[in-house]
Protein backbone atom coordinates (compact mmCIF):
# COMPACT_ATOMS: atom_id res chain seq x y z
CA UNK A 1 0.00 0.00 0.00
CA UNK A 2 2.81 2.40 0.92
CA UNK A 3 4.68 1.65 -2.31
CA UNK A 4 1.56 2.27 -4.39
CA UNK A 5 0.89 5.55 -2.57
CA UNK A 6 4.48 6.65 -3.06
CA UNK A 7 4.33 5.79 -6.75
CA UNK A 8 1.06 7.72 -7.10
CA UNK A 9 2.64 10.71 -5.38
CA UNK A 10 5.54 10.78 -7.81
CA UNK A 11 3.24 10.40 -10.84
CA UNK A 12 0.91 13.16 -9.65
CA UNK A 13 3.82 15.50 -8.94
CA UNK A 14 5.29 14.90 -12.40
CA UNK A 15 1.87 15.50 -14.03
CA UNK A 16 1.45 18.79 -12.20
CA UNK A 17 4.98 19.86 -13.10
CA UNK A 18 4.34 18.98 -16.75
CA UNK A 19 1.08 20.95 -16.81
CA UNK A 20 2.89 23.90 -15.29
CA UNK A 21 5.58 23.85 -17.99
CA UNK A 22 3.04 23.35 -20.78
CA UNK A 23 0.76 26.08 -19.45
CA UNK A 24 3.59 28.60 -19.14
CA UNK A 25 4.43 28.04 -22.80
CA UNK A 26 0.92 27.89 -24.19
CA UNK A 27 -1.35 30.20 -22.19
CA UNK A 28 -1.51 33.65 -20.70
CA UNK A 29 -0.33 35.05 -17.41
CA UNK A 30 -3.62 34.10 -15.77
CA UNK A 31 -3.02 30.35 -16.27
CA UNK A 32 0.60 30.74 -15.25
CA UNK A 33 -0.39 32.41 -12.00
CA UNK A 34 -2.86 29.61 -11.25
CA UNK A 35 -0.21 26.96 -11.97
CA UNK A 36 2.50 28.68 -9.97
CA UNK A 37 0.21 29.16 -6.99
CA UNK A 38 -0.85 25.51 -6.95
CA UNK A 39 2.71 24.29 -7.46
CA UNK A 40 4.07 26.41 -4.61
CA UNK A 41 1.22 25.32 -2.34
CA UNK A 42 1.71 21.59 -2.90
CA UNK A 43 5.48 21.91 -2.57
CA UNK A 44 5.11 23.61 0.82
CA UNK A 45 2.50 21.05 1.84
CA UNK A 46 4.84 18.18 0.96
CA UNK A 47 7.63 19.83 2.90
CA UNK A 48 5.43 20.19 6.01
CA UNK A 49 4.27 16.58 5.74
CA UNK A 50 7.87 15.36 5.57
CA UNK A 51 8.84 17.50 8.56
CA UNK A 52 5.81 16.23 10.50
CA UNK A 53 6.71 12.60 9.72
CA UNK A 54 10.31 13.16 10.81
CA UNK A 55 9.16 14.58 14.13
CA UNK A 56 6.72 11.66 14.55
CA UNK A 57 3.54 13.73 14.51
CA UNK A 58 2.16 11.00 12.25
CA UNK A 59 3.53 7.95 10.51
CA UNK A 60 5.44 8.18 7.21
CA UNK A 61 2.86 5.88 5.58
CA UNK A 62 0.04 8.31 6.49
CA UNK A 63 2.06 11.25 5.15
CA UNK A 64 2.59 9.45 1.86
CA UNK A 65 -1.11 8.62 1.59
CA UNK A 66 -2.10 12.24 2.27
CA UNK A 67 0.37 13.48 -0.35
CA UNK A 68 -0.82 10.90 -2.85
CA UNK A 69 -4.50 11.74 -2.39
CA UNK A 70 -3.94 15.52 -2.40
CA UNK A 71 -1.69 15.53 -5.43
CA UNK A 72 -4.08 13.30 -7.36
CA UNK A 73 -6.96 15.71 -6.69
CA UNK A 74 -4.81 18.73 -7.64
CA UNK A 75 -3.57 17.03 -10.81
CA UNK A 76 -7.10 16.20 -11.91
CA UNK A 77 -8.31 19.74 -11.16
CA UNK A 78 -5.39 21.33 -12.99
CA UNK A 79 -5.88 19.03 -15.97
CA UNK A 80 -9.56 20.06 -16.20
CA UNK A 81 -8.56 23.74 -16.07
CA UNK A 82 -5.96 23.04 -18.76
CA UNK A 83 -8.56 21.47 -21.05
CA UNK A 84 -11.00 24.32 -20.39
CA UNK A 85 -8.49 27.02 -21.36
CA UNK A 86 -7.31 25.00 -24.33
CA UNK A 87 -10.89 24.78 -25.62
CA UNK A 88 -11.51 28.48 -25.19
CA UNK A 89 -8.07 29.52 -26.45
CA UNK A 90 -8.67 32.99 -25.10
CA UNK A 91 -8.50 33.71 -21.42
CA UNK A 92 -10.73 36.32 -19.84
CA UNK A 93 -8.76 39.22 -18.41
CA UNK A 94 -7.52 38.51 -14.92
CA UNK A 95 -9.46 40.09 -12.08
CA UNK A 96 -6.34 41.57 -10.52
CA UNK A 97 -5.66 43.41 -13.79
CA UNK A 98 -9.10 44.89 -14.35
CA UNK A 99 -10.38 45.04 -10.78
CA UNK A 100 -14.08 45.03 -10.00
CA UNK A 101 -16.35 45.74 -12.95
CA UNK A 102 -19.95 46.44 -13.52
CA UNK A 103 -22.16 44.05 -15.42
CA UNK A 104 -22.00 45.84 -18.80
CA UNK A 105 -18.21 45.79 -18.69
CA UNK A 106 -18.16 42.10 -17.83
CA UNK A 107 -20.29 41.45 -20.90
CA UNK A 108 -17.71 43.27 -22.96
CA UNK A 109 -15.03 40.89 -21.70
CA UNK A 110 -17.06 37.89 -22.81
CA UNK A 111 -17.09 39.04 -26.38
CA UNK A 112 -19.54 41.90 -26.41
CA UNK A 113 -23.08 41.24 -27.54
CA UNK A 114 -24.67 37.87 -28.16
CA UNK A 115 -25.36 36.72 -31.71
CA UNK A 116 -29.05 37.42 -31.24
CA UNK A 117 -28.38 40.99 -30.18
CA UNK A 118 -25.89 41.43 -33.01
CA UNK A 119 -28.53 40.39 -35.53
CA UNK A 120 -30.95 42.91 -34.10
CA UNK A 121 -28.28 45.61 -34.33
CA UNK A 122 -27.63 44.86 -37.99
CA UNK A 123 -31.31 45.42 -38.72
CA UNK A 124 -31.48 48.67 -36.81
CA UNK A 125 -29.87 51.93 -37.87
CA UNK A 126 -29.70 53.15 -34.26
CA UNK A 127 -26.75 52.09 -32.17
CA UNK A 128 -27.62 50.28 -28.92
CA UNK A 129 -26.87 51.77 -25.56
CA UNK A 130 -23.21 51.62 -24.64
CA UNK A 131 -21.89 50.80 -21.17
CA UNK A 132 -21.98 53.84 -18.97
CA UNK A 133 -19.06 54.98 -16.86
CA UNK A 134 -19.23 55.63 -13.12
CA UNK A 135 -19.42 59.40 -13.57
CA UNK A 136 -21.97 60.47 -16.19
CA UNK A 137 -21.26 63.10 -18.81
CA UNK A 138 -22.54 66.54 -17.80
CA UNK A 139 -26.12 67.29 -18.75
CA UNK A 140 -25.96 69.48 -21.89
CA UNK A 141 -29.05 71.39 -20.79
CA UNK A 142 -27.53 72.39 -17.47
CA UNK A 143 -24.32 73.41 -19.24
CA UNK A 144 -26.44 75.27 -21.75
CA UNK A 145 -27.92 77.26 -18.89
CA UNK A 146 -24.47 77.97 -17.46
CA UNK A 147 -23.22 79.31 -20.76
CA UNK A 148 -26.39 81.29 -21.47
CA UNK A 149 -26.10 83.05 -18.11
CA UNK A 150 -22.54 84.05 -18.99
CA UNK A 151 -20.97 82.23 -16.04
CA UNK A 152 -17.25 81.57 -16.09
CA UNK A 153 -16.81 77.80 -16.20
CA UNK A 154 -13.92 75.37 -15.73
CA UNK A 155 -14.25 71.91 -17.29
CA UNK A 156 -11.91 69.11 -16.21
CA UNK A 157 -11.71 65.42 -16.99
CA UNK A 158 -9.61 62.70 -18.63
CA UNK A 159 -7.70 63.36 -21.81
CA UNK A 160 -9.62 63.01 -25.05
CA UNK A 161 -13.05 63.27 -23.40
CA UNK A 162 -14.10 66.16 -25.65
CA UNK A 163 -13.92 68.96 -23.09
CA UNK A 164 -12.79 71.61 -25.53
CA UNK A 165 -14.61 70.99 -28.77
CA UNK A 166 -17.66 68.88 -27.95
CA UNK A 167 -18.59 70.89 -24.83
CA UNK A 168 -17.06 74.38 -24.79
CA UNK A 169 -16.92 75.13 -28.51
CA UNK A 170 -20.27 73.43 -29.15
CA UNK A 171 -22.15 75.52 -26.61
CA UNK A 172 -20.31 78.74 -27.34
CA UNK A 173 -20.81 78.28 -31.06
CA UNK A 174 -24.54 77.94 -30.43
CA UNK A 175 -24.50 81.25 -28.55
CA UNK A 176 -22.56 82.86 -31.39
CA UNK A 177 -25.03 81.57 -33.96
CA UNK A 178 -27.85 83.06 -31.89
CA UNK A 179 -26.06 86.42 -31.76
CA UNK A 180 -25.41 86.41 -28.02
CA UNK A 181 -21.63 86.62 -28.51
CA UNK A 182 -19.57 88.02 -31.39
CA UNK A 183 -16.57 85.70 -31.39
CA UNK A 184 -14.78 82.86 -29.60
CA UNK A 185 -11.08 83.21 -28.79
CA UNK A 186 -9.05 80.09 -27.96
CA UNK A 187 -5.85 80.63 -25.94
CA UNK A 188 -3.77 77.41 -25.74
CA UNK A 189 -1.77 77.32 -22.52
CA UNK A 190 1.69 75.83 -22.06
CA UNK A 191 4.47 75.90 -19.50
CA UNK A 192 6.54 78.13 -21.80
CA UNK A 193 3.80 80.77 -22.00
CA UNK A 194 4.56 83.66 -19.66
CA UNK A 195 2.43 86.60 -18.58
CA UNK A 196 4.03 88.98 -21.08
CA UNK A 197 3.12 86.57 -23.93
CA UNK A 198 -0.55 87.22 -23.15
CA UNK A 199 0.02 90.98 -23.20
CA UNK A 200 2.69 91.54 -25.84
CA UNK A 201 3.62 88.50 -27.88
CA UNK A 202 7.18 88.39 -29.31
CA UNK A 203 7.54 87.42 -32.98
CA UNK A 204 10.66 87.28 -35.19
CA UNK A 205 11.26 90.01 -37.73
CA UNK A 206 11.74 88.77 -41.28
CA UNK A 207 14.67 90.10 -43.32
CA UNK A 208 12.47 92.08 -45.71
CA UNK A 209 10.37 93.55 -42.91
CA UNK A 210 13.50 94.49 -40.97
CA UNK A 211 14.97 96.19 -44.02
CA UNK A 212 11.79 98.23 -44.59
CA UNK A 213 11.81 99.32 -40.94
CA UNK A 214 15.48 100.26 -41.15
CA UNK A 215 14.94 102.33 -44.28
CA UNK A 216 11.99 104.15 -42.71
CA UNK A 217 14.00 104.96 -39.59
CA UNK A 218 17.04 105.99 -41.58
CA UNK A 219 14.95 108.60 -43.40
CA UNK A 220 13.62 109.93 -40.09
CA UNK A 221 17.05 109.88 -38.41
CA UNK A 222 19.45 110.63 -41.23
CA UNK A 223 22.31 111.37 -38.86
CA UNK A 224 22.14 107.89 -37.22
CA UNK A 225 24.27 105.20 -38.92
CA UNK A 226 22.36 102.31 -40.46
CA UNK A 227 24.34 99.78 -38.38
CA UNK A 228 23.19 101.43 -35.14
CA UNK A 229 19.57 101.32 -36.32
CA UNK A 230 19.95 97.61 -37.16
CA UNK A 231 21.32 96.84 -33.69
CA UNK A 232 18.53 98.86 -32.07
CA UNK A 233 15.82 96.95 -33.93
CA UNK A 234 17.20 93.49 -33.17
CA UNK A 235 15.66 90.36 -34.66
CA UNK A 236 12.40 90.35 -32.70
CA UNK A 237 9.42 92.62 -32.37
CA UNK A 238 6.29 92.47 -30.28
CA UNK A 239 2.66 92.38 -31.28
CA UNK A 240 -0.50 92.57 -29.24
CA UNK A 241 -0.93 89.41 -27.14
CA UNK A 242 -4.16 87.36 -27.27
CA UNK A 243 -5.50 88.40 -23.86
CA UNK A 244 -4.82 92.09 -24.41
CA UNK A 245 -6.42 91.88 -27.83
CA UNK A 246 -9.54 90.33 -26.26
CA UNK A 247 -9.80 93.13 -23.71
CA UNK A 248 -9.25 95.81 -26.35
CA UNK A 249 -11.98 94.42 -28.63
CA UNK A 250 -14.35 93.98 -25.68
CA UNK A 251 -13.59 97.55 -24.56
CA UNK A 252 -14.59 98.67 -28.08
CA UNK A 253 -17.96 96.92 -27.74
CA UNK A 254 -17.58 93.30 -28.85
CA UNK A 255 -18.94 90.39 -26.79
CA UNK A 256 -16.26 87.71 -26.59
CA UNK A 257 -15.98 84.23 -25.07
CA UNK A 258 -12.41 83.37 -24.05
CA UNK A 259 -11.32 79.72 -23.68
CA UNK A 260 -8.07 78.96 -21.83
CA UNK A 261 -7.29 75.49 -23.15
CA UNK A 262 -5.44 73.30 -20.60
CA UNK A 263 -5.17 76.12 -18.08
CA UNK A 264 -3.09 74.15 -15.59
CA UNK A 265 -0.24 73.92 -18.12
CA UNK A 266 0.31 77.68 -18.02
CA UNK A 267 3.25 79.02 -16.02
CA UNK A 268 2.76 80.56 -12.59
CA UNK A 269 3.18 84.09 -13.96
CA UNK A 270 0.59 83.48 -16.68
CA UNK A 271 -1.86 81.96 -14.19
CA UNK A 272 -1.46 84.93 -11.87
CA UNK A 273 -2.21 87.32 -14.72
CA UNK A 274 -5.27 85.28 -15.74
CA UNK A 275 -6.47 85.22 -12.12
CA UNK A 276 -6.45 89.01 -11.95
CA UNK A 277 -7.98 89.39 -15.41
CA UNK A 278 -11.03 87.19 -14.72
CA UNK A 279 -11.66 88.64 -11.25
CA UNK A 280 -14.50 91.23 -11.41
CA UNK A 281 -13.59 94.64 -9.98
CA UNK A 282 -16.52 96.98 -9.25
CA UNK A 283 -18.77 95.38 -11.88
CA UNK A 284 -16.12 95.29 -14.60
CA UNK A 285 -13.00 93.39 -15.62
CA UNK A 286 -9.59 95.03 -15.61
CA UNK A 287 -6.39 94.09 -17.43
CA UNK A 288 -3.16 95.73 -16.27
CA UNK A 289 -0.42 95.71 -18.90
CA UNK A 290 2.79 96.06 -16.87
CA UNK A 291 4.80 96.40 -20.11
CA UNK A 292 3.12 99.58 -21.35
CA UNK A 293 1.33 100.65 -18.18
CA UNK A 294 -2.10 100.48 -19.89
CA UNK A 295 -5.21 99.58 -17.91
CA UNK A 296 -8.16 98.30 -19.97
CA UNK A 297 -11.59 98.04 -18.35
CA UNK A 298 -14.46 96.00 -19.79
CA UNK A 299 -18.10 95.62 -18.60
CA UNK A 300 -18.88 92.16 -17.22
CA UNK A 301 -21.48 91.32 -19.86
CA UNK A 302 -18.95 91.60 -22.70
CA UNK A 303 -16.58 88.84 -21.57
CA UNK A 304 -17.17 85.20 -20.68
CA UNK A 305 -14.23 83.14 -19.45
CA UNK A 306 -13.99 79.37 -19.89
CA UNK A 307 -11.15 76.96 -19.23
CA UNK A 308 -10.32 73.28 -19.63
CA UNK A 309 -7.91 71.25 -17.54
CA UNK A 310 -6.53 67.72 -17.17
CA UNK A 311 -6.11 66.97 -13.48
CA UNK A 312 -4.22 63.96 -12.16
CA UNK A 313 -0.79 62.55 -11.37
CA UNK A 314 -0.50 60.93 -14.81
CA UNK A 315 -0.34 64.31 -16.59
CA UNK A 316 3.18 65.75 -16.75
CA UNK A 317 4.05 69.41 -17.23
CA UNK A 318 0.92 70.47 -15.36
CA UNK A 319 0.50 72.59 -12.25
CA UNK A 320 -1.99 72.57 -9.41
CA UNK A 321 -4.72 75.18 -9.67
CA UNK A 322 -4.80 76.96 -6.34
CA UNK A 323 -8.00 77.79 -4.51
CA UNK A 324 -7.87 81.48 -5.38
CA UNK A 325 -7.90 80.73 -9.11
CA UNK A 326 -10.57 78.04 -8.80
CA UNK A 327 -12.71 80.47 -6.80
CA UNK A 328 -12.84 82.84 -9.79
CA UNK A 329 -14.83 80.28 -11.79
CA UNK A 330 -18.53 80.33 -11.02
CA UNK A 331 -19.00 76.75 -12.28
CA UNK A 332 -16.62 73.77 -12.18
CA UNK A 333 -17.82 70.69 -14.08
CA UNK A 334 -16.34 67.22 -14.48
CA UNK A 335 -16.55 65.90 -18.07
CA UNK A 336 -16.29 62.15 -18.57
CA UNK A 337 -16.24 60.38 -21.92
CA UNK A 338 -19.45 61.20 -23.77
CA UNK A 339 -20.91 57.90 -24.96
CA UNK A 340 -23.64 59.66 -26.93
CA UNK A 341 -21.04 61.68 -28.81
CA UNK A 342 -19.04 58.53 -29.61
CA UNK A 343 -22.20 56.82 -30.79
CA UNK A 344 -22.93 59.76 -33.09
CA UNK A 345 -19.37 59.68 -34.45
CA UNK A 346 -19.71 56.02 -35.45
CA UNK A 347 -23.10 56.70 -36.98
CA UNK A 348 -21.69 59.50 -39.14
CA UNK A 349 -18.78 57.28 -40.16
CA UNK A 350 -21.23 54.64 -41.35
CA UNK A 351 -19.76 51.92 -39.13
CA UNK A 352 -22.05 48.88 -38.69
CA UNK A 353 -23.85 49.03 -35.32
CA UNK A 354 -22.48 45.69 -34.10
CA UNK A 355 -18.88 46.74 -34.79
CA UNK A 356 -19.48 50.14 -33.22
CA UNK A 357 -20.89 48.54 -30.08
CA UNK A 358 -17.91 46.17 -29.84
CA UNK A 359 -15.57 49.17 -29.98
CA UNK A 360 -17.56 50.90 -27.24
CA UNK A 361 -17.52 47.75 -25.11
CA UNK A 362 -13.74 47.53 -25.41
CA UNK A 363 -13.43 51.24 -24.56
CA UNK A 364 -15.64 50.84 -21.48
CA UNK A 365 -13.59 47.88 -20.24
CA UNK A 366 -10.24 49.61 -20.71
CA UNK A 367 -11.47 52.87 -19.19
CA UNK A 368 -12.59 50.94 -16.13
CA UNK A 369 -9.12 49.36 -15.94
CA UNK A 370 -7.60 52.85 -16.14
CA UNK A 371 -9.81 54.06 -13.29
CA UNK A 372 -8.66 51.09 -11.20
CA UNK A 373 -5.05 52.12 -11.83
CA UNK A 374 -4.10 49.14 -14.02
CA UNK A 375 -3.39 51.07 -17.25
CA UNK A 376 -1.21 54.09 -17.92
CA UNK A 377 -3.82 55.89 -20.05
CA UNK A 378 -7.47 55.52 -21.08
CA UNK A 379 -8.84 54.84 -24.54
CA UNK A 380 -9.88 58.33 -25.61
CA UNK A 381 -12.64 59.45 -27.95
CA UNK A 382 -10.20 60.59 -30.62
CA UNK A 383 -8.51 57.17 -30.61
CA UNK A 384 -11.70 55.16 -31.00
CA UNK A 385 -12.77 57.55 -33.78
CA UNK A 386 -9.56 56.79 -35.69
CA UNK A 387 -9.92 53.10 -34.86
CA UNK A 388 -13.46 52.97 -36.24
CA UNK A 389 -12.37 54.71 -39.43
CA UNK A 390 -9.51 52.26 -39.96
CA UNK A 391 -11.91 49.31 -39.54
CA UNK A 392 -14.30 50.92 -42.01
CA UNK A 393 -11.42 51.28 -44.46
CA UNK A 394 -10.75 47.55 -44.31
CA UNK A 395 -8.34 47.06 -41.40
CA UNK A 396 -8.66 44.16 -38.97
CA UNK A 397 -9.90 45.46 -35.58
CA UNK A 398 -7.21 43.71 -33.52
CA UNK A 399 -4.25 44.48 -35.76
CA UNK A 400 -5.34 48.10 -36.27
CA UNK A 401 -5.67 48.51 -32.49
CA UNK A 402 -2.07 47.34 -32.12
CA UNK A 403 -0.93 49.93 -34.61
CA UNK A 404 -3.07 52.84 -33.41
CA UNK A 405 -3.43 52.94 -29.64
CA UNK A 406 -2.62 49.70 -27.79
CA UNK A 407 0.97 50.59 -26.84
CA UNK A 408 -0.15 53.99 -25.58
CA UNK A 409 -2.25 52.44 -22.81
CA UNK A 410 0.25 50.03 -21.26
CA UNK A 411 3.18 50.54 -18.91
CA UNK A 412 6.81 50.24 -19.97
CA UNK A 413 9.86 49.26 -17.97
CA UNK A 414 13.00 51.36 -17.52
CA UNK A 415 14.35 50.11 -20.84
CA UNK A 416 11.18 50.95 -22.76
CA UNK A 417 9.84 47.41 -23.10
CA UNK A 418 6.04 47.05 -22.79
CA UNK A 419 4.35 45.20 -19.93
CA UNK A 420 3.63 41.78 -21.44
CA UNK A 421 0.77 40.94 -19.06
CA UNK A 422 -1.07 44.18 -19.80
CA UNK A 423 -0.45 43.73 -23.51
CA UNK A 424 -1.78 40.18 -23.43
CA UNK A 425 -4.83 41.09 -21.37
CA UNK A 426 -5.85 43.89 -23.74
CA UNK A 427 -5.42 41.63 -26.76
CA UNK A 428 -7.67 39.06 -25.09
CA UNK A 429 -10.36 41.72 -24.63
CA UNK A 430 -10.02 42.67 -28.29
CA UNK A 431 -10.22 39.11 -29.59
CA UNK A 432 -13.16 38.35 -27.31
CA UNK A 433 -15.06 41.44 -28.42
CA UNK A 434 -14.57 40.90 -32.15
CA UNK A 435 -14.47 37.10 -32.38
CA UNK A 436 -18.15 36.89 -33.41
CA UNK A 437 -18.62 40.23 -35.11
CA UNK A 438 -19.03 40.42 -38.92
CA UNK A 439 -16.63 43.00 -40.33
CA UNK A 440 -17.50 45.57 -43.01
CA UNK A 441 -17.14 44.50 -46.61
CA UNK A 442 -14.06 46.64 -47.03
CA UNK A 443 -12.24 44.60 -44.38
CA UNK A 444 -12.02 41.66 -46.78
CA UNK A 445 -9.00 43.43 -48.16
CA UNK A 446 -5.68 42.89 -46.49
CA UNK A 447 -5.36 44.85 -43.25
CA UNK A 448 -2.93 47.67 -43.33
Amino acid sequence: MGNNAGFGTVISYVVILGLLILGSRSFSATFRRISYGIFVFITLSMFLLIVGANFHYFSPALAVEIMSSGLAVVAIFLFIVFLYFRKRKVLPPSSDFFGVRKKPVAEAEKGGLSMKNAERQEESAVLPDAPQADLPAPDPFSLRTIFEKGFSVLLYGPTGSGKTFSIVVEHLQALKNEGQIDQIVMIPCSDGMEDYDLLSKPIPIGPQEKMRMMMTLSREYADVPLSVIAQTLGDWTRVEGPLKRVFRLAHEGQRIAVVFDELNRASRAARNLILKAIDPVLEHYELHDFITGDVITVPLDRLQFCATSNIGASYSQTHDLDESLLDRFQSIVFVDYNVELEREIFKKQGLPPAIAQSIMNVAATLREAYKQGHLSAPLSTRHIKNWGQSILDGADPVSSARGLWLNRLISHDQHGYPDEEQLEAIEQVLEGAFSRQPLPRESSRKAV
